[in-house]
């Protein structure tokens, strides 16, 4: 009688299996929506979701209240370039901060600029279209540039990798203090929640200086989908 399997190992054996089923239709099923985004968008790729939730608290323990978001989307003027990660800040460096907190480029119109020196030299992979609330969600909608070297990075992400890229927010306030909620500017680890006390952003003169895509958003929902709609931008 040869040996058998024990029901334990079968468990493990197709538990694996179907675990990589589960992986391929997930991806099958991103690529599918990256498909018809492009399809609908004339082959250009627009990625939408939430970029951050008021009231509740981020994984590095920072509360946006409504009145102080509400205040930020009304100020920011769109359409805007972001980049792919947070620019480098180091609050002790005056030089530091002033890039931190150096403005986007603002598009005059709705067309792309070609201007690749400058859009490389900002490490530029997205233009941002539309910042608006749905509930007590942000949600954004930006368009990934096919001219720069961080733009067709993020399309490869979605286009041949089956994965999703994050937002989040680039801002600043008064009290010297970068509100740089993925990579924090005080040296501490700002993707424990716990690492840090939760603080209300409430200040009068935060200022929101755009969003950028980045591999591990504070907020956990913050990882865009291809957009589904038509963009007449």
């Amino acid at each position: 009688m040869g040996n058998g399997i024990s029901s334990d190992s079968f468990e493990r054996a197709t538990g694996g299996e179907g675990q990589k089923r589960a992986d391929a239709t997930q991806n099958h099923e991103r690529y599918q929506r990256f498909v018809l985004s492009l399809k609908r968008n004339a082959n250009r790729l627009f990625l939408s979701g939430e970029v951050a939730r008021v009231n509740e608290v981020t994984r590095n323990g920072r509360i946006f209240s409504t009145s102080v978001m509400e205040k930020a989307i009304r100020d920011i003027r769109l359409p805007i370039y972001g980049r792919l990660e947070h620019p480098e800040c180091d609050v002790n460096d005056p030089e530091s901060v002033k890039r931190y907190k150096e403005k986007c480029r603002y598009l005059e119109s709705s067309s792309v600029a070609m201007d690749e020196d400058v859009l490389d030299g900002m490490h530029t992979s997205h233009v941002v279209r539309d910042l608006y609330f749905n509930g007590n969600a942000v949600i954004v909608l930006v368009e990934i540039l096919e001219c720069t070297e961080a733009g067709r990075k993020v399309r490869d992400v979605y286009e041949k990798a089956g994965g999703l890229v994050g937002a989040s927010m680039r801002a600043w306030s008064s009290t010297d203090e970068v509100l740089n909620v993925d990579r924090g500017c005080n040296g501490s680890d700002s993707s424990k929640g716990g690492d840090n006390p939760i603080r209300v952003v409430c200040e009068d003169d935060f200022e929101l200086i755009t969003i950028d895509l980045v591999a591990n958003p504070s907020h956990a929902l913050a990882y865009l989908q291809p957009h589904l709609g038509k963009v007449t931008a």
